[in-house]
């Protein structure tokens, strides 16, 4: 129930246009190459739940049909993803460095092979799942503000949220999940999605971009 709130948040106003579609669509024109961009928000899980709170993303990517006749589709995609970090995750890192620290942020770019499988659920509508393997970088960051006091001024220093600390870690990485897609006219198509995804880090890093696209 922890993440209950965030899913509906995200899920709610794309569940509107998702009603909408009869009214927008168009029957399914076969092309071969689709480029698509995607963005949306992420929901931290598990342990990264702790440490960090949901966060947005956005990616870009290429899908490829060999036969319309096939329901198989390969993609090829590039995703980022940024997420704040909690004051759990600050105050530890603080006790233990001894050096203060006002913020801190996880960064993520992962790059994935995914094959999708397809099946119609009405001449404009398709319901596919998704999964693949890839490769996961993850940066994080502990800042300051910046704030200072002498004997003639207190304020922010020139340096604001000057870099206390950083750690980056490239990773084995993979997803899988599902998605509705909803024909649009000349071979478009948008697109509803969400995955699980995870970076194969010392401590996993596991996160649900639930995503709104657009396929051309």
């Amino acid at each position: 129930m922890k993440h209950m709130k965030p899913y509906l948040a995200i899920l709610a106003p794309l569940a509107l246009l998702g009603c909408a579609a009869p009214v927008l669509a168009q029957t399914y024109q076969y092309q071969p190459v689709h480029w698509f961009i995607d963005a949306g928000g992420s929901v931290t899980q598990s342990d990264t739940s702790s440490f960090f709170d949901n966060g947005w993303t956005i990616g870009t990517g290429l899908s490829f049909t060999p036969d319309p006749s096939q329901p198989f589709m390969l993609r090829a995609e590039i995703d980022y993803s940024r997420f704040d970090a909690t004051r759990e995750f600050v105050a530890a890192n603080q006790d233990v460095t001894s050096i203060p620290i006002d913020n801190g942020s996880m960064q993520t770019l992962t790059g994935f092979l995914n094959a999708v499988l397809q099946a119609p659920v009405s001449p404009w509508m398709r319901f596919y799942v998704t999964g693949g393997v890839g490769l996961g970088y993850r940066r994080l960051e502990l800042t300051q503000n910046g704030f200072f006091c002498n004997a003639f001024f207190c304020g922010r220093d020139f340096d604001h949220n000057a870099l206390v600390a950083s750690d980056d870690t490239t990773r084995f990485a993979w997803n899988a999940g599902v998605g509705l897609d909803f024909a649009l006219p000349r071979g478009q198509s948008w697109f509803l999605e969400a995955r699980y995804e995870r970076i194969e880090t010392q401590q996993p890093t596991e996160f649900i971009p639930i995503r709104f696209g657009y396929r051309f």
